[in-house]
């Protein structure tokens, strides 16, 4: 079983939303939590592995959330477009 924490770094990407993309985000995090719990990777979800240990999410057409798995915790990262992720794993590869 799989802990899904919080950074606040995804907090901070995830007040700059409106409201509409929070929706986005918060379909898509529960998408990510039926993979977990039953395995079944919904379609347009995009879940692809960036490097050893991190993964990215589609939120829609511009947005995405990056994923840190360590052990057994699944850490929330960001959340932002492709330029925000490039800036991000320039900055931690």
């Amino acid at each position: 079983m799989k802990i899904i924490k919080i950074l606040p770094s995804f907090e901070h990407t995830l007040k700059k939303l409106s409201h509409i993309d929070k929706e986005k985000v918060k379909k898509a995090l529960n998408n990510i939590n039926k993979f977990l719990t039953d395995g079944t990777l919904p379609a347009g979800l995009g879940f692809k592995k960036i490097n050893k240990n991190k993964y990215e999410i589609r939120v829609d057409i511009r947005l995405r959330i990056i994923l840190k798995l360590e052990q057994d915790i699944l850490y929330l990262v960001l959340v932002g477009n492709h330029k925000d992720i490039i800036s991000y794993l320039r900055k931690y590869r």
